[in-house]
């Protein structure tokens, strides 16, 4: 396992704001899957998805929506198998927020083995708003 120091986290551009990757894991997608379709992969997905979204309220999945008219339509082609998951966060804060934290947002795809997940991930959230998905998290003692 690597492990850096707080200077030496992986910084991204989210818009206008720098955020810092906190937490990074890549796992198989169809890991415990003995046999099914793609539609069923599919559907089991956006089940989980569901949940984790249910769970985390800044979450952003990218894709989501070419994921649901897929399933929609039954396409028959299995998804990327590998599920990426990436937590960042930044010392911006909503205007009003006197309290000491940070913001959050929590970032999830689909890739193939061949591809870098940092990579991914910088082409991904450079283009969103930061402001409107990330959430306010207060540091705890």
């Amino acid at each position: 396992m690597t492990q850096a120091r707080i200077h030496e986290l992986r910084g991204y551009e989210v818009g206008p704001v720098r955020a810092e990757l906190r937490a990074l894991t890549v796992r198989d997608d169809r890991e415990g899957m003995l046999e099914g379709t793609p539609y069923l992969h599919r559907r089991m997905s956006l089940l989980r998805i569901g949940k984790a979204m249910a769970a985390d309220p800044h979450l952003y999945v990218h894709g989501l929506d070419a994921l649901r008219a897929d399933a929609e339509s039954r396409l028959d082609e299995w998804l990327p198998r590998e599920t990426v998951h990436a937590r960042l966060t930044s010392w911006w804060l909503p205007e009003g927020i006197t309290e000491p934290g940070h913001t959050e947002l929590s970032v999830m795809w689909f890739q193939t083995a061949t591809q870098d997940p940092f990579a991914r991930l910088a082409a991904i959230v450079r283009p969103l708003d930061w402001t409107s998905l990330a959430g306010f998290a207060p540091f705890e003692d």
